[in-house]
This record gives C-alpha cells, sequence and structure tokens, in this order.
C-alpha cells in the first residue's frame, strides 16, 4: 500500500482505518440507490412460470430479476449492476432475464470468484446472460481474511490470463458514458477514464496488453481492450507501472451507511412516477446480504459490511471524485521536520509532567490533522509515521538533555562513582590505589598579598594543565581542597599499573613547572609546588547528607598529604613512599632519602626521590617588574 517497510505499512493502513472510523460520516451520493434481493425466496413465487426449473434448483426466480431490470430500465436507471454471481443455467429464466438485460442495454454483471494464494479466479455468468450483458466486471475479490480498503482495478483470471475491469469501475463508465477500451494509464500513475482521472497505488498487477487483445466480451460482441498507454505503444518501456492499480475507497462512513430498499418493494411499485423518483438517473446496484444475513459479508477498514455495500462505496468513491490520495512526499517530509521541530523545543522549554503533556497535546493535534485531512482534502497523511516522529524527536531530545546532565555531572563527580562496580551514590567502594597529592608553597602568603579573583584565576590556569596531565595517565581528582589536588589512580593503562601511572604524572606535572607558572611569574609571585604519593587500601564514596561531597579515605591518603609536606625540608619536589616503589614497572633511577615518621604515624617509612630533581620544584622569579609578596614563609 505504501513504500515503507512491510511492518511500518501493516501499521500505517490500520491508522487509515482509524482515521475513516473517527470522520464523521457523509451524506450518501444521492445518484447511487442500493436494492437488497432479500431472504425470503416466497416473496418472488408469482414471478414464476410453469416451464421454469423447480423451485428448488433457483432459490429467487430469475423472472423476479428480469422484471426488475425492464422497470428500472422504464424508470430512467443510468446503470444497472448486479452484485450477483449467475453460475449455473436455468432454461427459460436465463433466456427471458438475458432479453431484459439485451433490452436494457446498461447492465452489468460480477464475475464469480475463486481465490488462491497470490491469484484470483474468475468466471463469467453463463450463456445467454454473459452475451447479453454490457459488461462483466471483477467484484472486490480478496485473499480470506483480508482487509478491503480499495480495489483492484484490474485482475486477470489466473487461468486463463483474461483481464476484467473491477465492477465499479465498469459501472462508473457505463453511467458516464464512457467504454471498457476507453482507458490510458498515464505517466503520473494516473488511470484516466470517462473523463476522470483515478489516483493509483501499488496493487494487483496491470496487465499492459495489445488493444483488443483479450477480456471479457461487451454487449456488442467486442472484447474488452487492454490498458493503453499515453507514453507510447511500446508497452515493454513501463514495467515499473505494472503494479499501480490500485484506487483506495473514500468510505461513506460505517457499515449502513448506505441504506438498501428491497426488491420485493420494488417489483410491488406500481406508480411509474413514483419509480422514476427513486431511480431515475441513477446507478442501482441490486445484491444481496444488504440486510440481516450472513451472506456476502466482508471486513473493512470501517467494519464487516455487506458485499453491495462495499460496491456502493467504492461506486460513490469514483462518480463523486473524492478521491484519497497519499500526501505528496515533499510536504510530508516537511510536515515531519515540523513535528520534530515543535517537538524538541517543547521538550527543551517544558520539564516533568509539562513535557510528557506537551508531546501528548502535540500528538492528538497530529491526528485532528490527519483527520481533518482526509475529511475535508482527501490526503492520507502517514499518521503512524508522523506520531513516530514526534516520540522520537522526544526521545532524541530526552536523552541529548540526559547526555548533558551527565556530562555536567561528571564536572563535579569523580569517575569511581559512575563505574559499573560502583552500583549507588550512598555504596562505599574499597580498592587498592595509588594517591598523587599536589599542593602549592606559601599559597596562604600568596592569598594575602592579592585578589582573591586573581588566585582563582591564576588557580584555574595550573588546576586545567594539571588535570589534563593526570587524566591522560588514568587517574582522577577526587577533589581540590584550595590549592591542593588530590587525585586517585586505580586503573592500568595500556598495560600499566596504577603506581606507575601515579609517578609518570607527577614526574611530568613537575617537568612542566615552568610553563604553568608563567601566568604566576608575570603577576610576580614565584611559584613551587610538591608533589606526595603512596599506595595502599583506600575507600571511595560520598559523605555527607543533604550536601553530599565525594572523598577518597585510608592511612595511603593521609601518607601521600604527608609525603608532600616534606618536599619543602627534603627539597625534592616529588617524593613517594616504598608502597609505590615496590610497584612500579619503569626503571626510575630512586635514591631512598630516608626513614621518616609522618606526623600523626608511629611506624616509620622509607621515602624515595628521583635522581637529578633536586630544587627542580622551584621555579625561577622572572623579572617581571612586580615585587615578590611577602609572607613567603612555609605554611
Amino acid at each position: 500500500m505504501i513504500v515503507l517497510a512491510p511492518w511500518m505499512s501493516f501499521i500505517e493502513v490500520r491508522s487509515l482505518d482509524g482515521l475513516y472510523r473517527l470522520s464523521p460520516p457523509r451524506h450518501p451520493n444521492p445518484s447511487i440507490a442500493v436494492v437488497d434481493v432479500g431472504d425470503d425466496p416466497s416473496a418472488y413465487e408469482d414471478q414464476r412460470e410453469p416451464d421454469d426449473a423447480p423451485p428448488e434448483l433457483c432459490e429467487i426466480p430469475r423472472r423476479a430479476y428480469a422484471e426488475a431490470v425492464r422497470r428500472l430500465s422504464r424508470w430512467g436507471a443510468r446503470v444497472i449492476v448486479f452484485d450477483l454471481m449467475f453460475r449455473k443455467r436455468y432454461g427459460a429464466e436465463d433466456d427471458d432475464l438475458a432479453a431484459a438485460f439485451r433490452e436494457a442495454g446498461n447492465v452489468v454483471v460480477a464475475a464469480s470468484t475463486k481465490t488462491k494464494p497470490g491469484a484470483v479466479g474468475l468466471q463469467e455468468p453463463v450463456e445467454p446472460l454473459n452475451e447479453a450483458v454490457w459488461g462483466v466486471g471483477a467484484p472486490v475479490a480478496y485473499q480470506p481474511n483480508e482487509t478491503i480498503r480499495s480495489v483492484p482495478l484490474v485482475l486477470a483470471d489466473y487461468d486463463s490470463g483474461r483481464q476484467y475491469l473491477a465492477l465499479p469501475l465498469l459501472a462508473f463508465q457505463c453511467f458516464v458514458g464512457a467504454q471498457p477500451a476507453d482507458m490510458k494509464l498515464s505517466e503520473g500513475r494516473l488511470l484516466v477514464t470517462g473523463g476522470r482521472e483515478l489516483p493509483l497505488l501499488p496493487g494487483e498487477t496491470i496487465h499492459l496488453l495489445p488493444f483488443g487483445a483479450g477480456g471479457s466480451a461487451g454487449g456488442d460482441g467486442s472484447a474488452v481492450a487492454a490498458v493503453d498507454v499515453v507514453r507510447g505503444s511500446n508497452v515493454e518501456e513501463l514495467p515499473a507501472l505494472k503494479t499501480w492499480n490500485t484506487l483506495l475507497i473514500n468510505w461513506v462512513g460505517p457499515p449502513g451507511t448506505i441504506q438498501p430498499g428491497l426488491m420485493s418493494d420494488l417489483l410491488a411499485l406500481d406508480d411509474d412516477a413514483e419509480g422514476r423518483r427513486l431511480y431515475s438517473g441513477k446507478a442501482v446496484i441490486i445484491g444481496r446480504g444488504v440486510s440481516e444475513t450472513q451472506w456476502d459479508e466482508h471486513w473493512t477498514a470501517v467494519g464487516s459490511m455487506r458485499g453491495p455495500e462495499v460496491q456502493a462505496n467504492a461506486l460513490d468513491t469514483l462518480i463523486s471524485g473524492a478521491f484519497i490520495r497519499p500526501m505528496a512526499p515533499w510536504a510530508f517530509l516537511a510536515l515531519l521536520a515540523t513535528f520534530a521541530a515543535v517537538t524538541t523545543l517543547m521538550v527543551q522549554r517544558l520539564k516533568g509532567t509539562r513535557s510528557v503533556l506537551g508531546v501528548l497535546a502535540l500528538m492528538l493535534l497530529a491526528l485532528a490533522l490527519g483527520r481533518e485531512l482526509l475529511v475535508r482534502r482527501g490526503i492520507w497523511m502517514y499518521l503512524f509515521v508522523g506520531e513516530s516522529s514526534i516520540l522520537l524527536a522526544w526521545g532524541i531530545t530526552i536523552a541529548a538533555q540526559s547526555d548533558k546532565v551527565t556530562s555536567l555531572l561528571s564536572r563535579f563527580v569523580p569517575a569511581f562513582l559512575g563505574e559499573p562496580e560502583h552500583h549507588g551514590l550512598g555504596e562505599v567502594r574499597t580498592l587498592d590505589a595509588s594517591i598523587l597529592w599536589t599542593d602549592i608553597r606559601r599559597y596562604t602568603g600568596i592569598s594575602e598579598q592579592f585578589a582573591a579573583e586573581d588566585i582563582l584565576r591564576l588557580l584555574n590556569s595550573y588546576h586545567s594543565a594539571a588535570e589534563d596531565i593526570i587524566t591522560e595517565y588514568g587517574g582522577t581528582i577526587v577533589k581540590t581542597p584550595g590549592d591542593a589536588i588530590l587525585a586517585a589512580f586505580w586503573r592500568d593503562v595500556g598495560g600499566v599499573n596504577h603506581a606507575t601511572c601515579a609517578m609518570r604524572a607527577g614526574q611530568e606535572i613537575i617537568a612542566n613547572l615552568p610553563a604553568l607558572a608563567q601566568d604566576w611569574a608575570a603577576a610576580g609571585i614565584r611559584f613551587e609546588t610538591g608533589v606526595g604519593i603512596n599506595a595502599g587500601p583506600v575507600a571511595m564514596g560520598l559523605v555527607g547528607k543533604q550536601h553530599l561531597e565525594p572523598t577518597i579515605i585510608g592511612d595511603a591518603v593521609n601518607v601521600a598529604q604527608r609525603l608532600e609536606a616534606l618536599t619543602k625540608d627534603i627539597g625534592y619536589p616529588l617524593i613517594f613512599s616504598e608502597s609505590v616503589h615496590e610497584r612500579l614497572q619503569d626503571d626510575i633511577d630512586a635514591v631512598c632519602l630516608d626513614e621518616v615518621t609522618v606526623k600523626g604515624r608511629q611506624v616509620p617509612i622509607r621515602v624515595y626521590g628521583v635522581v637529578g630533581s633536586e630544587g627542580s620544584g622551584k621555579v625561577p622569579e622572572q623579572d617581571s617588574g612586580h615585587a615578590t609578596p611577602e609572607g613567603a614563609n612555609e605554611r
């Protein structure tokens, strides 16, 4: 039906069904009348003749049909359509009915049908009826349990290959005075007949055969021509159009909207003036199963409907010209873009429940728009795709906002809180890690001499550069108390363990101090820092109740801080503990500096430095015209 993925097409056509059911019923076309044969054969017994076949062989006397045709012809019916299948021969009754058909000259009869997967079998009415009719048309034939939404306009019998026009299409041609051969397939996927362009959709195969080569016989004995092609006589040039043959039915309303009359009442009508008032200039469809019977019942887009009413809806679509056309691709893409833009803007501006309500309101608006386009303009807006675009835009916007929040939170929450092993904010995670602590010397005196905003700017420059180095080696900054940086390394990076990563990061910070100190030197500040590194078990998590703060706790953290403080006295800008020295994978030329007892700890530890790094943590003061601040004492 539509050029979409099969599952999407399946849902989309059912969305169209929903739009039909939400649409108000229209007034039935006054040019169409439906006559129901009814369920009581005894009402027609007075139409039998002594030489007719036994009653059990012909439930409704065919002489009753003949009399109905004569009356309708006398009353000025423009076309008489039998949605009935005359499969068997009934002797004299058929002769009388054939004579009535021939006298009227405007009778269209349905072919008998039988279906099998992927094919349809068609059988013409018995002789002499077949020779007397204006045309034999294919009823709206579908596979069992398939919902009727459209009319395949040209069908071919799978046994003989003979083509048949759809019964409502033949009825329309007779109604407007066209001939079955008067059909052209335009390049715009329009079937032109009777001066009307019928918009087509993909459907049953349309057979492009040479003119006059096959088809059901007409009343004058001529064959119904195959579809002629406007572009030229070489039909081989148009293989892509061979599947464009289906006309969507614009349903008048739910089942029962088109009310039938009874054929028994028609035969009982003796007033010709009343007959002309009821049937003059009309297309009259005669069939069974319009009243309370299970005969000829079909499931349609608007519900369970009897065959004659289906034919009446299809014929109404053709006569009224109220065709259903899919929305133009460019217009539909523009509509999808509008839906997506409005949804995105709404979700960005509204929050929480209001955002959800706004999206639901937009979806209802799309539903109302689809309904209005179908009712007022005959345009099929692909409702499911439209609604899906709203939901998709909603989901993408929410995801983008979530990513934005995640990105924002990652600036404040250490990486260890977002790892899979850490299942909740309230959990404490214990692991083996290397702790790097770095601090700026004489920071208290510096803060005393300079404005807070100037110090904040200088700190931000230093911290940003140190963070890049720490992150490069797989570390995470846990907190930055004032001028200090507390970083943890617990992951192996590129096959290098966390202790080695911490040492590499510390060495690079020291090596980059001259570059990092340029802004400080320009402000007249002698910039020096120290780095202490220790390894051991730590606990990571959040502390606090209303105000949660990430932290890392353990003896390894305390020792790292004490080691950084020792750098002022020992003269090495970077010192590390024996626990780090034991874990190192790099060949570092380390020297054991001393065995010290750090503050708050009873057991002495060995501390190490890197040979040749003495004093490298000091940055020479530059002559910038600023005085070195006083208060350059150790904190």
